[in-house]
């Protein structure tokens, strides 16, 4: 394992020790409202990030935000989950539409645009989220070679199996 690895997965298992410190997750969610670093949550994140700058440092601040909204976890990935509810929805074209949007934010909008989809699925009772894979993911966003960018356009647009399928 690597050391990265291991720093995301010891944060997500210390937000899951937060989940019942019901001060902690406000101060979290009103931070998705204002801006990711807040002051106030600094004592949350701050003891994993005070190595970390610019846009990775922002992600665990981002991440810790969206545990707080929405803590219900499981296996799928964020694109994986807005992929089944558009299938399930009907294919709405305004789902996609925001999930593109997703992909095509920019620094300043990508939070917001997170806020709000975490937001959604919340709403919708869709199911758990891996925010171990999520912020793994945001660390490597904006990297040149766009990979994280395809695989969640890859799972958005793939269905799974049927469990009945012949194979």
């Amino acid at each position: 394992m690597t050391d990265a690895k291991s720093k995301t997965q010891a944060f997500i298992e210390h937000l899951r020790r937060l989940r019942t410190d019901r001060g902690a997750m406000a101060v979290l969610r009103r931070s998705l409202a204002a801006d990711p670093e807040d002051v106030r949550a600094y004592r949350y994140v701050e003891p994993f990030v005070s190595d970390e700058s610019g846009w990775r440092r922002r992600a665990y601040y981002l991440v810790a935000g969206l545990f707080a909204l929405y803590s219900e976890e499981s296996d799928s990935t964020l694109a994986k989950v807005l992929g089944d509810l558009w299938r399930r929805d009907g294919q709405r074209s305004s789902l996609e539409r925001r999930f593109h949007a997703l992909l095509e934010a920019d620094p300043d909008q990508l939070p917001d645009r997170l806020r709000r989809v975490v937001a959604y699925i919340a709403s919708k009772r869709a199911g758990g989220l891996n925010y171990v894979r999520l912020l793994e993911d945001l660390l490597r966003w904006y990297r040149p070679s766009g990979r994280v960018r395809q695989r969640w356009a890859r799972e958005f647009y793939t269905m799974k199996p049927s469990p009945h399928a012949r194979g």
